[in-house]
């Protein structure tokens, strides 16, 4: 799955950010694997996971939390066309799912 970060901010803190391997995390720290401009991002604020063949966002104890869609999340599904808020930068998520050929089945 590609996944597409596009941060869609009057002020961007990140530019668009695309994602092939998971887990990721995001945060304001450079031990994050994807690094944002936020002081109210938490150093290692949330990863993005797989998870039968879905995208999940875990919060990883952040002080400011984490939001999809505006709703306080611990963990949660985000979902193609979702927001997904770290710190008080607001991502756009967006990704298609590719479908499996039969015979892989």
């Amino acid at each position: 799955m590609t996944v597409r970060l596009s941060c869609i901010d009057a002020a961007p803190s990140s530019g668009n950010v695309t994602l092939t391997e998971f887990p990721v995390t995001i945060g304001r720290g450079d031990e994050a694997n994807v690094c944002i401009r936020d002081t109210w991002a938490s150093r290692v604020h949330c990863r993005l996971i797989l998870r039968d063949g879905k995208l999940w966002v875990e919060d990883l104890d952040s002080v400011n939390g984490t939001l999809v869609n505006s709703e306080l999340v611990t963990e949660h599904e985000v979902l193609s066309g979702a927001q997904l808020t770290v710190g008080i930068t607001t991502f756009r998520v967006t990704y298609s799912r590719l479908r499996m050929p039969a015979s892989a089945m």
